[in-house]
């Protein structure tokens, strides 16, 4: 019989991984090692060019698919909400959650649940490993602060906080990463071609599913250098949401194109757009509105939309 710190633990991020998702569980997992934990990354999609980028770059592997989380015990990192859970979480043992997005949580058994309002999840795993003083090998130091530039758009994101600048620093000097702007470009470049890839593959890249009051609305996000390639495919996207909205049953179904160095997004939507107008206060053109200034999901995309649809 296997003694309880042998059991394996399973540490994963939200469906659709990004870079934080993939790195902060994988950092995460080594810190639990170190604790003599039996600890294992996973993820539960494909893994994005930046992320393969990030990962390659410093020499780190890419960790298992998890494809069913029952009888698995699991550790739950960057989401809680349990439509962006790995495949039947509800008959898994959950014993931890890792997060810095809203809470939409609920467990019938009490479970360590560790939230910051933090540009990413990378940055509570480094606090962990920098409060406990526990030693960063590079490539770990690397790929948390790979994910924490990602996740906070190389700090252009509303997100960032000065937790998240001063973990990154920390973080740089034992990667030996001198310049972070150009670091943090040149990953975000990674991600930011849409060329040679399918419309469908381009809205599920970086795509969350959300319970509004009752109501199923998903949101896809892209980062881009120039929305002139995002717009250039325009009728094609919307028609293809049009299709995935139907095909899926959402209420209302989005997709936003984020101009990294414009600080501006184009937001595609299918559905019941009126939540849309009222969320946002403009009138949806042709399944379309620019957003100047709006750059993150997390911040100012879902709270004024669930605000509309709680109200509704």
């Amino acid at each position: 019989m296997l003694k309880e710190k042998d059991k394996k633990i399973y540490v994963v991020g939200h469906k659709n991984p990004d870079t934080d998702c993939i790195c902060a569980p994988i950092a995460y997992a080594f810190f639990l090692k170190k604790k003599g934990k039996n600890a294992i990354p996973v993820r539960t999609g494909e893994i994005n060019p930046e992320t393969k980028f990030v990962l390659n770059y410093f020499k780190v592997k890419i960790p298992e698919i998890l494809k069913n989380a029952a009888g698995k015990k699991i550790i739950l990192i960057d989401h809680n909400e349990k439509e962006q859970s790995p495949t039947h979480i509800e008959k898994a043992e959950i014993l931890e959650v890792i997060d810095h997005h809203k809470i939409s949580f609920s467990w019938p058994q009490a479970l360590y649940f560790l939230t910051e309002p933090l540009g990413a999840a990378s940055t509570i795993i480094a606090k962990k490993f920098f409060q406990e003083k526990v030693k960063i090998p590079r490539k770990i130091a690397g790929i948390l602060l790979s994910a924490i530039l990602s996740d906070t758009v190389v700090f252009r994101s509303p997100t960032t906080t000065k937790e998240d600048i001063k973990a990154a620093k920390k973080l740089a000097k034992i990667a030996k990463i001198k310049n972070l702007e150009e670091f943090g470009i040149e990953i975000k470049k990674k991600k930011a071609v849409l060329k040679g890839q399918t419309s469908e593959n381009i809205i599920f890249s970086d795509f969350k599913i959300f319970d509004f009051s009752g109501k199923k609305v998903g949101i896809g996000q892209v980062e881009v250098c120039d929305l002139k390639e995002v717009n250039e495919r325009k009728e094609e996207l919307i028609e293809r949401l049009k299709e995935i909205c139907r095909r899926e049953n959402y209420n209302l179904l989005l997709f936003i194109a984020t101009d990294i160095i414009k600080k501006s997004s184009q937001l595609l939507g299918t559905g019941e757009i009126n939540y849309l107008e009222k969320a946002f206060g403009k009138k949806v053109v042709e399944n379309s509105i620019y957003l100047p200034g709006v750059m993150s999901r997390k911040k100012q995309i879902v709270p004024p939309l669930m605000k509309v649809f709680q109200g509704s």
